[in-house]
């Protein structure tokens, strides 16, 4: 390697080191593999808030529906982020019923079809969830808050 292109090279990597060093001190992000700000701050949140769908059993058990081989062709994440939009439209309330009336009937047309083994449900629930963050997520089933969205059947209501 000639001495200038050794020169270019030694060049090159100190200034992405500088860059780097200038912004790990200002604290900024003009480039992805600089800081991360969502992770970096002092003031993290102490609690999580999501959606989450469950079913309920005949007992009134609830179950649960975490597995995505229960929501196919969906997964939970994209239900959760789909219930959070619909909350938010003025005809939310109607729009989360009919996703939970879709999920049920997927479900056990699944259960039925013998494509998962998950028992049967009499209805869907849709819960918006707040945990206090634990390191080991040993409160993942006890949710601290609990405000229900949506339900099919609605209570009272049996399948039609």
């Amino acid at each position: 390697m000639t001495t200038g292109r050794r020169r270019f090279a030694t060049a090159i990597v100190l200034a992405l080191i500088g860059t780097h060093g200038f912004e790990l001190a200002r604290d900024t992000e003009h480039w992805p593999i600089f800081t991360y700000p969502m992770y970096s701050g002092l003031e993290q949140e102490r609690a999580i808030t999501s959606n989450r769908l469950v079913g309920v059993r005949e007992d009134g058990e609830e179950v649960p529906l975490q597995a995505a081989r229960y929501l196919y062709p969906f997964d939970q994440s994209r239900l959760a982020d789909g219930f959070h939009v619909m909350q938010r439209a003025p005809d939310g309330r109607r729009r989360m019923t009919d996703a939970a009336r879709d999920v049920l009937r997927r479900y056990e047309a699944r259960r039925r079809a013998g494509l998962h083994d998950g028992p049967p449900l009499a209805r869907i629930r849709a819960y918006r969830v707040r945990h206090e963050l634990d390191p080991q997520a040993r409160n993942f089933a006890r949710p601290e808050r609990r405000q229900l969205l949506a339900e099919y059947p609605p209570t009272g209501a049996s399948e039609p």
